[in-house]
Order: C-alpha cells, then structure tokens, then sequence
C-alpha cells in the first residue's frame, strides 16, 4: 500500500476514537469542538518539522513541497479534541462552572508558548524537543495554578500516549516499514518501541497533557462525577 496514505489513515484511526466520545456524551461535544478547533491551526508545526524530524508523504504531496498538508490539521484538530475529553470520557465526569482568577487565565498557554519558540530559536533543528519541553512547561504551570486539575493532566497524558502508541503501531503494521520511511531516525533519540519513536509518545504525553485541561483553565471549569 502508498506510503502516501499512512499520515490520513493515521487520521482515519483517530477520527473513529473522536466520533464515538462525540456520540455517546452529548455533555462533552462543546469543549470536544472548542478543544478541536483551537487545537487545529497548531497543525502548522509540521512545517518546523520537516525534513529535519520526518518527511511524510501525503495525499496530495504538499508536505514534502511546503511542510503542511491537509493531514497536518486534520491530525491536530482529532488529537485536541480526544485528549481533552478522554478523561471526562473514561471516568464518566463532567464539567462544572466555578470563580477563578481570569486574569490568570492564558498564563500556561504563553509559558507554554514562550519554551517552545525559545527553544525553537536556539535549537532551530530541534523542533520535535521544543514541542516537548514547552508542553511540559505548559502542564507543569497548570498544575501549579489549578491544583485540583492535576488528575486529569496526569491521567489524561497516560491515556491518551497510550492510545496515540497504539495508532502508530496499528498504522506501522498496516503500512509496513512507515517508520523507516518517515523518520530521520539518525537525527532522533534512536529509541523505538515495538518500531514507533519514543519522541512521538514523549509529544503525545505532554502535549497531552497540557491540553487536556485547556479549556477547564480558559474557560474556569472543574469536573465532578457524573
């Protein structure tokens, strides 16, 4: 099978996951489509990524031309979406108006934020680690400034790296040798897990986890138990 329809299967795998929390809690389908749709332009970090970390092929080539491509959005739109509900989802919660300081309120985000283009600046081919550190840096300052999150930052990051480990792994079986083909395996840590980079299960679990409660802390909400 085309290399070329590993990214959009990838995509496909993860949409099934999103459509059915969209489906079966009617309750999560707000913050799914905020957490979604502000996820999405993130899909632009593709373009710091290739060629140095990975040079996928694509549906229509653009990523190998220009560093994004449809899938590139398509795959942040799913991944926000699913890993700020997959919490709520797994555990039956559901989120509840509460006060909070607002003017605190995007602090995580621009710390975030901050890490990562620092890091981008200094280490231009080092993109893949930026992404890492300031997700982390991002988690790290929302627990700090909403304790009571700190469950679901943690439980969610665990959850959602392991269902993010087992798309790839699904996609390298389906797409044999995807891994080889994709990744600049020389430029990376060199450590794979039954073939998948452990850069990307690093990304997925603290991206993760400084996504999961993205709108929780903008939009000052906490959960509670169905």
């Amino acid at each position: 099978m085309p290399y070329k329809y590993a990214y959009i299967t990838g995509c496909d795998i993860l949409a099934v996951f999103w459509f059915l929390i969209y489906l079966k809690r009617k309750d999560l389908r707000r913050e799914m489509l905020w957490a979604s749709l502000w996820g999405m332009p993130f899909g632009l970090i593709d373009y710091f990524l290739v060629p140095r970390y990975w040079n996928p092929e694509s549906i229509f080539g653009l990523i190998k031309k220009y560093g994004v491509g449809p899938e590139s959005f398509i795959f942040f739109f799913l991944m926000a979406g699913i890993v700020s509900v997959i919490y709520e989802f797994l555990y039956r919660r559901k989120t509840t108006k509460f006060r909070v300081r607002k003017h605190l309120r995007y602090l995580p985000f621009l710390i975030g934020a901050a890490v990562f283009c620092l890091l981008l600046f200094v280490f231009p081919d080092s993109a893949i680690y930026a992404l890492i550190a300031g997700g982390a840096a991002g988690a790290l300052f929302t627990i700090y400034f909403r304790p009571d999150l700190w469950r679901q930052v943690i439980a969610s990051a665990f959850i959602f790296s392991l269902l993010y480990f087992f798309v790839l792994f699904l996609v390298n079986q389906i797409f044999s040798g995807m891994v080889q083909n994709f990744y600049n395996l020389k430029n990376l840590w060199g450590i794979l897990v039954l073939g998948v980079p452990l850069e990307e299960i690093a990304v997925a679990f603290f991206a993760g986890a400084f996504w999961s409660t993205s709108y929780e802390f903008i939009k000052s909400y906490k959960d509670r138990r169905l």
